[in-house]
């Protein structure tokens, strides 16, 4: 998608967020990468490996892609912005869409992949490496409770298991019922879990939805949060007619 073309448009149930993942190097090919603000391109470019300069840079404009979906906006009036609640800097802290602000955003990234979300009330998503998984006794003891420490251990795949609450919880933080402080005190109820017809997992927390799943193409745990079940896209969509 270039500067002044029109959004795209995909069915979606009305009130779901809208969750989005996509290869780097797709997100980089589609869209013009003169959409990302002065401070994001410097934020990018103070990244140390080019592979995640890349990623930074996709998972902005994924999110700006995805906004045009629930809005209809141009996607060159969606500017991205950041601001910290406690030191009030405007170089990192919770995202947000000025131009846009009734749309609730949240991004992740990994090398080489990224996941976005939007909605109308608020999201959280994140994406974690297999490949970089740690389930190690630190990690376990800062993200889990006992019984999911347990429950990690005698999983087939610890490491894949670890991955599935701790990307969860990541999203609940950054919904914002939860915080990195108080992750390991919160447990995700197994109970609430049901699979889907692809191969995902369903879950609840309160009122929350939570989905998560692996994605093989990416190599990847990706889960989401929202107010109602998430509506997952990939990125690029294939042009009407083409498979």
């Amino acid at each position: 998608m270039t500067l002044g073309s029109p959004p795209p448009v995909l069915r979606r149930p009305d009130g779901a967020p809208f969750i989005v993942t996509a290869r780097a190097e797709d997100v980089l090919r589609t869209l013009d990468a003169r959409l990302l603000t002065a401070v994001e391109r410097r934020r990018c470019a103070a990244l140390r490996h080019q592979a995640d300069r890349d990623a930074r840079a996709a998972a902005h404009l994924l999110v700006r892609w995805a906004a045009t979906q629930l809005t209809g906006r141009p996607i060159e009036t969606l500017d991205l912005v950041q601001r910290c609640p406690d030191c009030g800097a405007a170089d990192h802290g919770r995202p947000s869409l000025p131009g846009a602000p009734a749309v609730h955003i949240s991004l992740a990234y990994i090398r080489g992949a990224v996941v976005a979300g939007v909605g109308r009330h608020p999201v959280g998503v994140d994406i974690e490496a297999v490949r970089s998984a740690d389930a190690g006794a630190a990690a376990l003891s800062f993200a889990l409770t006992g019984a999911e420490v347990c429950r990690v251990r005698s999983a087939p795949d610890p490491a894949r298991m670890f991955l599935r609450l701790w990307t969860r919880k990541e999203c609940l933080v950054k919904v914002g019922v939860l915080t990195l402080d108080t992750a390991s005190q919160v447990e995700l109820d197994p109970a609430t879990e049901q699979p889907t017809a692809e191969g995902r997992t369903l879950s609840r927390h309160g009122p929350l939805h939570l989905l998560d799943w692996f994605d093989e193409a990416l190599d990847a745990v990706v889960a989401a949060a929202g107010s109602a079940s998430p509506f997952l896209a990939s990125f690029p969509v294939p042009e009407p007619g083409r498979p």
